[in-house]
């Protein structure tokens, strides 16, 4: 075994203790709305299956912090909200809004980018 290799970190996610912190929160909330925040890769554990398992437990909303990180739920196969909020000028912005994603604005430039999106879209 190489000696790198021996400092190296793992984490792993167990996917149950998700559900159940989801089914937890929603019962704490009743009536509120739940976002499982599954950006940077699910902080690390893959933001697909936590998303999936976010969404089976009840989180109405899934947050990413980037277009891209929305655009890969979106090709995984999960529907319902997904919101993102970090702009980069030139952004995949009209795919994000065909993809029906909700973005935030918050400048000025970034108004104006998601305006031509939102028009240049299907």
């Amino acid at each position: 075994m190489n000696e790198t290799a021996s400092l190296r970190a793992r984490a792993e996610i167990d996917l149950a203790a998700l559900r159940a912190n989801v089914r937890a929160l929603r019962e704490r909330a009743s009536g509120a709305q739940l976002m499982a925040v599954v950006k940077s890769d699910g902080y690390g554990h893959g933001a697909v299956p936590c998303a999936r398992a976010a969404r089976e437990a009840g989180a109405t909303w899934l947050g990413t912090a980037t277009p891209h990180e929305a655009l890969a739920l979106r090709a995984a196969g999960l529907d319902g909200r997904i919101m993102c909020w970090l702009w980069t000028p030139g952004g995949p912005w009209r795919e994000a809004v065909e993809a029906d994603i909700d973005v935030s604005v918050s400048a000025m430039w970034a108004l104006r980018e998601v305006v031509a999106a939102a028009t240049a879209a299907d």
